[in-house]
């Protein structure tokens, strides 16, 4: 490529390809797919998700997706677990409080922050944990739980993987 006749048609072929490319492309068109695109990777990234999980959750058998909860719940509420009546639990919407059934009486329940800031808080072994007040003004406390398969406490997040509803 010493010669100046070869530079100088490469030059001539690179410049007339540059050109041909430049009026091809709708360079709009390009940068608002690239700015769509970046905007939705960052707002992924800040909302949380992250794709390893959901790939390796699609790697998984159907049968292993949901881990077994330990054989015991590992909170320790300060009073029994929120019951309606049908068990452990059963006044819980996931780790979220919803009633508790107390002297005979259905209390509607609340998160209760007097030892937590937020009123929950993870274990080191999978379980979400929160506490309740029940009655206004209030009348007794349960806890409620849910096992998200975590093992690392999270104090900073401590409803993920949480559902709001039954």
């Amino acid at each position: 490529m010493d010669d100046p006749s070869t530079r100088s048609l490469f030059d001539h072929t690179t410049r007339l390809l540059s050109e041909n490319l430049a009026r091809a492309v709708n360079r709009r068109g390009v940068l608002k797919r690239a700015s769509q695109t970046t905007f939705a990777g960052l707002a992924t990234l800040a909302a949380g998700h992250v794709l390893t999980g959901q790939i390796s959750a699609a790697q998984k058998p159907a049968s292993s997706q949901q881990p077994k909860p330990p054989p015991f719940i590992t909170c320790g509420p300060p009073g029994p677990y929120c019951n309606t009546g049908t068990g452990d639990l059963s006044g819980c919407h996931g780790a979220h409080c919803w009633q508790h059934l107390y002297n005979g009486q259905v209390l509607q329940c609340q998160i209760w922050t007097a030892f937590y800031p937020i009123g929950c808080w993870t274990s080191g072994d999978g379980w979400v944990c929160c506490d309740c007040q029940c009655g206004t003004p209030m009348v007794t406390s349960c806890g409620c739980a849910q096992h998200t398969g975590q093992a690392t406490p999270q104090p900073d997040r401590p409803t993920v993987g949480l559902t709001a509803g039954k």
